[in-house]
């Protein structure tokens, strides 16, 4: 197994920037449910909008990364 250059090695991070954007997804897509089941009319299309949200991210994050590549051989 090759090591790891040391300008590709990256910094420790917290767990508070490690989870940040999974729990905003979290609760955007809760306050998605809770106005989906709740509301009516306006609500509804807000609660559209939170609910696509992750989808919308993880199709962002597809596109910046490019194609996936294959699995490498160990």
């Amino acid at each position: 197994m090759k090591p790891i250059a040391p300008s590709r090695r990256r910094t420790r991070q917290s767990l508070a920037h490690i989870f940040a954007l999974p729990l905003a997804l979290f609760a955007a897509s809760f306050a998605g449910l809770v106005l989906g089941l709740t509301g009516e009319g306006a609500p509804d299309i807000l609660a559209w909008a939170l609910l696509s949200l992750p989808v919308l991210v993880v199709a962002v994050a597809w596109r910046r990364r490019g194609r996936p590549s294959p699995q490498r051989k160990i």
